[in-house]
């Protein structure tokens, strides 16, 4: 029975994350709980408790603030393990990702870009830094259609995009899943010399997606599962979330070029606004 990884705190975000994981992990995975506590006390409070009686403290309160996320996880019958750990958020979850985990499974606030940088967002770090494929929830996901059955795939002719296609289909084995392969092409003002010379109509942008799909549908066909395939003209993150909407995806899956979260905001990374703009739960996979 492989482990999943779901950090977790007292935020209805990350309560809607536990019901993601217990959704997925049902007689097929062990959970493991990661709490981290900040330690960031001023020396003054340090020097009149002690550090062992203020950690002491700080253990207690942790307890009693994730009293909803025991009990939920008590009432799912699901094997589970509470890690809590004091020190740097991201880092402790990032340690913890090095240890054998399938995948991680954490709630998002949804801040914009810049924003969730300037608010020291965990999953933006989290993102950036750990190898394993990453699932991010919303507390305003709908809870009734966990864990998925509808996947949607976003690919771009990278190789991330192919480690994304192997971990949604291996992740998805025990599920009911049909899968849809979605490329997106952007406008010429979008990218101006990107494919070289040659655009004249949309047709040819077309004939571009098409090209790209190509590797992808042999995957999927040496898999022998269910798909279907598009070729979408558009902003890449707007026409995602679109088509995620239309096409009722209980999940979208995307391979992450592994931009930290200056450079995705700098270069408008299509995860980083994904995560900022959708509802529907996200897979993060970088190779």
């Amino acid at each position: 029975m492989s482990r999943i990884l779901v950090p977790v705190d007292d935020t209805e975000q990350s309560l809607q994350a536990l019901r993601f994981a217990l959704a997925y992990a049902k007689d097929k995975h062990e959970l493991t709980l990661l709490h981290v506590v900040p330690f960031y006390p001023s020396k003054n409070v340090i020097n009149h408790l002690g550090q062992k009686q203020l950690r002491e403290y700080q253990l207690q309160e942790a307890h009693e603030e994730l009293a909803k996320v025991k009990e939920l996880a008590d009432q799912s019958g699901i094997p589970y393990t509470l890690e809590i750990r004091f020190g740097d958020v991201p880092q402790i979850i990032n340690e913890f990702s090095k240890i054998n985990f399938e995948a991680m499974v954490m709630g998002t606030h949804g801040y914009g870009r810049l924003m969730g940088y300037l608010m020291q967002s965990v999953s933006y770090p989290t993102i950036h830094d750990v190898k394993l494929p990453v699932f991010l929830i919303s507390d305003e996901t709908n809870a009734e259609r966990f864990p998925w059955s509808k996947v949607l795939i976003a690919v771009d002719g990278s190789e991330q995009a192919k480690e994304a296609i192997e971990k949604a289909t291996t992740l998805s084995q025990s599920l009911d899943v049909t899968y849809s392969l979605v490329t997106v092409v952007p406008p010429p003002v979008s990218y101006a010399g990107a494919y070289g010379p040659g655009w004249q109509d949309v047709s040819t942008l077309e004939e571009w997606g098409k090209s790209t799909l190509l590797p992808y549908e042999e995957m999927m066909q040496e898999k022998g599962v269910t798909y279907q395939s598009q070729v979408l003209i558009g902003d890449p993150a707007t026409v995602i979330k679109q088509t995620a909407k239309e096409q009722e995806a209980d999940l979208i899956v995307l391979g992450h070029h592994g931009m930290g979260g200056v450079a995705g905001t700098m270069m408008g990374s299509v995860t980083f606004k994904l995560v900022h703009r959708v509802r529907t739960p996200l897979l993060i996979v970088k190779k």
